[in-house]
């Protein structure tokens, strides 16, 4: 209780007094004018003192006073004030009255600010006051309020932590910060995850997480969430990390024809959790195996992380690689594509063999220790792989060729220019114009080319023949027997030629038409076995007439072939019934069978002898090898007759020592054109067509001899391993 004032003045002292006396005296409850109220003598504070509550809220317990008399007993209906002295909270009601138990209650509302609040109640009488006071302390409200203090919109790389870290602040409606207080953090989908430095907040309100961000390169989002309050929302971008992936999005096709294009190659740069990375750079022409080109050898990727290209094969057959490289990275991707070639023509030699393709340019392959090949070096290949070239062989020039002659140890072309080339021994294993020198007026151009084992002759466009080479039995027919380095006029020097061939030691020619009877073949050189034709053994320097049968007036000028020692063509124009239009004729040695006339193996034959081809059967184009000739008939069949210990023939047999009629090759193909080398041959199948022509592009097989891996299959039959019948050559679209 607080000091109580007593007031002895007028009516209220005389009262008191009497009471006084009345309490000695005669018991009484005094005068029964007197209300209950005017003998209220203090306040007691029952409850609601010293509370703890939140800013601008009731307190959780109501303020309780008694009013009692003097002798403690409870009065009634006494007046009691309510006032806020302290904290500008209120009091609701401000005035109460007390009930019989003489309590009075009211509902105490802190003010706004923090800190010690005050409040009294007064007890209103006539005759006694008192007061008692009730202290309470001002907290901070419930949270109401949340915030971003920092960390939003910040750009960092994916999977790593951001620089700054996320931060709220929590605060009372009054503004007053929150301690304490439970935060959620949350990342959203593809947004990594949240670590929370602080997950209540601190004395200033704040909370803080940091945030790893998700793997993805895109904006990701995270949240800070408080009980009862809207979260908070924080935005990031993420970024590539610094790991480089390249990889393949758009692959070429697997094959080709050699210098065509395989199509659109497309990469794409991403870090290692696939994020697309833009303005990397690429190398797509860090490797380029087999000679091909790319349309762009370096691009920038784009947004989405892609760099394109188109590649185009290089000229040579087989497996080709592309290699692309991430600039200044070592990161690659390779790419293969095999590289095939269609073939038009095909020329056997004594161990190699060439073909034209359809882009006009030649590959050798076999046996290539003396530059044969053309490709510069002195390798042996077994299957065509890189073309014809005087300079590299991966990007060329390359020449374009019209037709090639193989010898020994050397090759000669003419190219659609008409210019003649040749490689090999004689030329320093590279490939080289020629001639280089002749006797008579230099060709300009050459219109066709004959090489034997160690010599070689061409005629012109104007007809005129041309040799170089050993000389020794006359086979330049030039009159001498004196070897020429450079070319040396056939004589005698006006005529004019249509074709030329040669053989060993002998060569023969075809002379222009100029009249009837007049196309008929001259021969010169070494005769020992007939194989001139004039029915003598005379070796001859210049030409002699081949004698023909009687009746058989004229022969193909493009049928001619010659062999080691004999000779053979097509006849063209006849009345003979033995000898027809489109059968051949051959002459010289037959040793093996080669003249194919079904006689005993007698070792020369002067004259002419027809070929025991079957009832009707005619030719269009001969080839004519060491010991053994093919033909292809007008039906397109392939027959061969000859020698065969190495299964040149192609009847899958190896017959010694050789069949003496023509037989057909196996397979059932139909073919255009053959060529015969010393022990293997090869032919291009399709339409046969006249005089020996091919046009457009066909498939290569080859059989026999396979120990320089002539036969194209990549692989080299150490003598002993012959192919019997045709194979096809690798490398080309039909090739399994």
């Amino acid at each position: 209780m607080h000091g109580r004032k007593v007031v002895a003045t007028g009516t209220i002292a005389t009262l008191a007094i009497l009471a006084v006396i009345g309490g000695c005296g005669e018991a009484t409850t005094g005068p029964t004018s007197v209300r209950p109220e005017d003998f209220a003598s203090s306040l007691r504070l029952l409850s609601g003192n010293q509370q703890s509550g939140s800013v601008g809220a009731a307190l959780s317990e109501v303020l309780t006073v008694k009013v009692v008399d003097a002798g403690g007993q409870a009065v009634a209906g006494a007046t009691v004030l309510w006032q806020v002295r302290d904290g500008g909270g209120s009091i609701n009601p401000p005035a109460s009255t007390s009930s019989v138990s003489g309590l009075a209650s009211v509902t105490w509302t802190l003010g706004t600010t923090l800190g010690a609040n005050k409040a009294v109640a007064i007890l209103q009488s006539n005759y006694v006051r008192d007061s008692v006071v009730f202290t309470a302390t001002a907290g901070v409200g419930p949270a109401s309020r949340l915030t971003l203090v920092s960390g939003n919109g910040q750009t960092g790389r994916v999977a790593s932590a951001l620089v700054q870290q996320l931060t709220v602040n929590v605060k009372d409606q009054y503004g007053y910060a929150t301690s304490g207080k439970q935060v959620v953090w949350a990342a959203g989908l593809f947004s990594g995850t949240l670590t929370a430095a602080r997950d209540t907040t601190d004395a200033s309100g704040n909370a803080s997480a940091t945030w790893v961000l998700g793997t993805a390169a895109i904006g990701q989002t995270a949240t800070a969430t408080v009980a009862g309050i809207a979260p908070i929302a924080f935005t990031a971008t993420g970024t590539p990390d610094t790991s480089r992936v390249l990889t393949t999005t758009v692959s070429p096709a697997t094959s080709a024809a050699v210098g065509s294009s395989v199509g659109t190659i497309t990469v794409q740069v991403a870090d290692r959790f696939g994020n697309p990375i833009a303005g990397d750079n690429i190398n797509f022409a860090d490797s380029t195996a087999g000679g091909g080109s790319v349309s762009v050898t370096a691009a920038a990727t784009n947004a989405s992380g892609l760099a394109s290209t188109t590649w185009t094969l290089g000229p040579n057959p087989g497996t080709q690689f592309l290699r692309a490289r991430l600039l200044p990275r070592q990161e690659r991707v390779s790419f293969t594509a095999s590289a095939w070639i269609q073939f038009t023509q095909v020329f056997a030699g004594n161990y190699q063999a060439c073909a034209i393709g359809t882009n006009d340019r030649a590959y050798c392959w076999g046996y290539g220790e003396d530059g044969q090949l053309g490709k510069g070096t002195t390798k042996t290949t077994y299957a065509p792989s890189t073309a014809v070239t005087g300079a590299d062989s991966l990007i060329g020039p390359f020449l374009q060729f019209r037709t090639i002659q193989l010898g020994r140890t050397f090759g000669c072309g003419i190219t659609v220019a008409k210019q003649m080339y040749c490689w090999g021994r004689l030329n320093g294993n590279t490939l080289q114009p020629v001639p280089t020198g002749v006797t008579f007026t230099p060709p300009t151009t050459v219109n066709t080319i004959a090489t034997g084992e160690r010599h070689t002759c061409m005629t012109t466009p104007s007809g005129l023949a041309y040799c170089t080479g050993t000389n020794d039995e006359g086979e330049l027919g030039n009159g001498t027997f004196t070897t020429a380095a450079n070319y040396v006029g056939v004589l005698p020097a006006f005529s004019t030629w249509s074709g030329i061939a040669a053989g060993s030691l002998h060569t023969c020619a075809v002379p222009r038409y100029a009249g009837a009877g007049t196309v008929r073949p001259w021969c010169w050189g070494f005769n020992s076995s007939g194989q001139l034709g004039d029915g003598t053994v005379t070796t001859s320097n210049v030409r002699v007439a081949v004698t023909l049968p009687a009746l058989v007036t004229e022969i193909d000028s493009t049928s001619l072939v010659v062999g080691v020692a004999h000779s053979c063509a097509i006849v063209a124009t006849s009345t003979s019934l033995a000898s027809p239009v489109g059968s051949v004729l051959c002459w010289g040695s037959n040793g093996f069978g080669q003249l194919g006339n079904g006689a005993a193996y007698t070792s020369t034959s002067f004259s002419n002898v027809a070929v025991a081809a079957a009832a009707g059967q005619t030719f269009t184009s001969l080839t004519a090898g060491e010991y053994h000739t093919c033909g292809v008939t007008t039906a397109g069949a392939a027959l061969c007759w000859g020698r065969n210990n190495a299964g040149q023939l192609g009847d899958g047999t190896q017959v010694t020592p050789a069949t003496a009629v023509p037989v057909t090759v196996a397979g059932s193909l139909t073919w255009r054109s053959l060529s015969a080398g010393e022990l293997f041959t090869c032919g291009v199948t399709g339409t046969a067509s006249g005089g020996g022509t091919t046009t457009g592009a066909g498939t290569v097989y080859c059989w026999g001899d396979n120990e320089y891996g002539q036969i194209g299959q990549r692989t080299a039959g150490l003598n002993g391993l012959p192919e019997l019948t045709p194979k096809i050559v690798k490398g080309q679209q039909a090739a399994p």
